[in-house]
């Protein structure tokens, strides 16, 4: 059942103006979030959203996509990753708990599981694009990501033009599936996986030779293996956004957005981002 939750939050102004240029029993619950930056919140808003569960923003995902989302059994709602964390300082800035549901990934970015009322939102490393759009509404984007292809360090392929008569893995329905199926030559076949923990299974068996998909995905599996190395990088411009249900008609939406901003101005988005993606 759909809760109605007033919701007064306090953001900072500069917060506000980022916004400006980018892109329920309870009568008046208050959330004030802390600057870490030594600012002061000095401006506040007032929403008005729903929620399947009162006090809870449920989150879909397709866990594991290490290290956007991956089974934590300390964190408090047994998942972790950049995408939870984030959702997780948004959603505490709210007044809310999260709750994630694994959801696969093909009803998440074609909008039946936030239709079908199965979440608040949908947190998954999920690429921005107009196909997508025509049925999900998008937050302001929050990550910037690049395709690339990852290999064994015994074969190492280093470009497309190197896979002539080989097979490729992508995980279904995805930018990185995309991508492969434009750009490998026409004797390279492409072969479909639900997830990214089959795609790497089938690497690990020699059933492909090559991993297409997002960037930090294939550099955090070469940090935890050492048999695996990312040997090509392809620049996209992708960029990755949280989404809800379209046209739902409530503030849900801009309140995701104000409070994203509100965490990149007061340092909180930079030091959950720093704490996956730091290089030194």
């Amino acid at each position: 059942m759909f809760v109605t939750k007033p919701v007064r939050i306090a953001v900072a102004a500069l917060a506000l103006a980022l916004v400006a240029t980018a892109c329920g029993d309870d009568a008046d619950t208050e959330a004030t979030p802390t600057p870490t930056d030594g600012g002061t919140m000095t401006e506040s808003m007032a929403y008005e959203f729903t929620t399947l569960t009162e006090g809870v923003l449920t989150i879909c995902s397709d866990i594991p996509y290490a290290p956007f989302e991956v089974e934590d059994p300390d964190a408090p709602s047994g998942y972790s990753g950049f995408d939870i964390e984030l959702v997780d300082a948004i959603a505490q800035r709210l007044d809310l708990t999260i709750e994630v549901k694994v959801t696969a990934f093909d009803p998440i970015q074609n909008g039946q599981a936030l239709e079908a009322d199965s979440c608040d939102i949908a947190a998954s490393a999920m690429t921005i694009n107009a196909e997508r759009e025509e049925n999900i509404d998008f937050t302001d984007p929050y990550f910037d990501a690049d395709q690339s292809m990852l290999v064994k360090k015994d074969n190492p392929f280093a470009s497309l033009d190197e896979l002539a008569g080989q097979t490729v893995g992508v995980q279904a329905d995805t930018t990185g599936q995309e991508y492969a199926e434009a750009n490998v030559g026409a004797d390279v076949t492409v072969r479909e996986f639900p997830g990214a923990a089959e795609l790497f299974q089938a690497l690990e068996a020699g059933d492909i030779v090559a991993i297409i998909q997002d960037l930090p995905v294939n550099v955090e599996r070469a940090q935890q293996d050492d048999t695996v190395e990312v040997t090509a990088t392809f620049p996209t411009g992708e960029q990755y956004g949280f989404a809800v249900k379209q046209d739902r008609g409530d503030d849900l939406l801009q309140a995701l957005n104000d409070t994203l901003a509100a965490l990149r101005a007061d340092g909180t988005y930079d030091t959950i981002y720093d704490s996956y993606f730091a290089t030194s």
